[in-house]
């Protein structure tokens, strides 16, 4: 179970978080929201209706953070995820947000996965070729990086060999930089036989990060929205002094700090 306390807001209302979040921009006090550096990870929930499309569809953007097991290296990113019928308006989407953040200054590259490609669940576009169905749900992975390297998007070894070059196509298409094959070997050898400690990677999901997100939803016209807040290592008396409506609140003196257990929820 995972260490340390959690402090979660559910499904807060976009607008009671970005009064508070103005408050707490303003005034140097304690309160309002907690310090920035407790945020584990955040969701927003909206409703979105894609270009060409008769109805909304439900839209979920997640900010994750992950430490990969054998390097690590945290890895943190923005996962847009949409029921399939919208994986061509999702991947249309992602490209937006990946323009805005860079805009922002925020650096990103796309997973792509090593059977489904850029949107993972569709068959839009596969590596795989046996890929003929798709799933209730899709998604597309946005990692705030510009290392293709990263553990989660070097993936080139891990595809068959008969497959590599449409990965490859897809990657440099999307990514506009050649996929990375770090060796799992190699990057073992190097953990092991230690060396320089690489420094501390400036932290991603900030406040400013969740509000120039919210800032790009609107002009994408989507309705209803609200956020999802988890913070670690606080106590329950901290929790009290936010100043968001304690009913989207809880406490927990472990655990609870995931809002995925695995990507296979979102299938």
């Amino acid at each position: 179970m995972p260490a340390g306390t959690t402090l979660r807001f559910d499904q807060v209302p976009l607008e009671d978080f970005l009064t508070c979040l103005m408050q707490y921009e303003q005034d140097v006090r304690p309160g309002y929201l907690p310090p920035v550096r407790s945020l584990k990870e955040a969701k927003l929930q909206t409703r979105w209706c894609p270009p060409n499309h008769r109805e909304d569809v439900s839209l979920n953007l997640y900010f994750l953070q992950e430490t990969d097991a054998l390097t690590q290296k945290v890895e943190t990113y923005l996962l847009l995820h949409a029921p399939s019928c919208a994986a061509s308006a999702l991947a249309d989407l992602a490209g937006r947000l990946k323009v805005a953040l860079a805009k922002r200054g925020q650096p990103s590259l796309y997973r792509i996965d090593i059977r489904y490609g850029l949107v993972n669940g569709s068959t839009l576009e596969p590596v795989d070729p046996t890929v003929k169905w798709d799933r209730p749900g899709c998604n597309v992975a946005l990692y705030l990086t510009e290392d293709p390297a990263s553990p989660s998007l070097a993936l080139l070894e891990y595809v068959p060999a008969e497959h590599r070059r449409k990965f490859q196509e897809l990657f440099l298409r999307y990514n506009r930089v050649q996929p990375s094959a770090p060796g799992l070997l190699a990057s073992t050898f190097k953990r092991f036989v230690g060396g320089a400690k690489a420094a501390e990677p400036p932290r991603r999901l900030t406040y400013a990060l969740l509000k120039g997100l919210a800032a790009f939803l609107a002009v994408e016209g989507v309705q209803g929205t609200t956020v999802s807040l988890i913070f670690k290592d606080l106590t329950a008396e901290e929790g009290k002094k936010v100043l968001l409506d304690p009913k989207f609140g809880a406490f927990y003196p472990n655990g609870q700090d995931r809002f995925l257990a695995s990507l296979g929820e979102l299938a």
